[in-house]
């Protein structure tokens, strides 16, 4: 499984869970806009979408919740995306990992896999270190 597999593969039980992280506020409208960043914009957040999708987005990869281990290795590969695309600017990908470093440790090794190649390709080196 790759990281498109696996955001490819979310189900509508995932994308609500992902989509009703913002304590369910918006949503329908949060739903809406990952689907369409999911299924027509090829992972790839566009302008106007900081708030929605990214919002939940950014949640969903904030702490992992037991029994929703797909949504958060999915919301990680995400924001690791928008920081690498120039899309995040505030987002540091060296404290986000030691931050989240215990969280990734209790993933599946399959979603651990794609979440810590997803850094390596980042810049990041195995350390969770920015590359020079």
């Amino acid at each position: 499984m790759d990281a498109r597999n696996l955001l490819d593969s979310l189900t509508e039980a995932e994308l609500k869970f992902i989509a009703e992280g913002d304590h369910g506020v918006d949503a329908d409208l949060h739903l809406d806009e990952l689907l369409k960043l999911l299924r027509e914009q090829d992972n790839v957040l566009s302008e106007g979408q900081y708030w929605y999708p990214y919002e939940v987005v950014e949640l969903g990869a904030h702490s992992l919740k037991p029994g929703h281990e797909r949504e958060f290795a999915a919301c990680t590969l995400l924001v690791i995306n928008a920081v690498a695309t120039g899309y995040d600017k505030s987002t540091r990908l060296d404290w986000k990992f030691d931050e989240r470093a215990g969280d990734y440790d209790r993933l599946p090794t399959t979603l651990r896999d794609l979440v810590l190649d997803a850094y390596l390709a980042a810049g990041l080196d195995d350390t969770g270190r920015t590359s020079p």
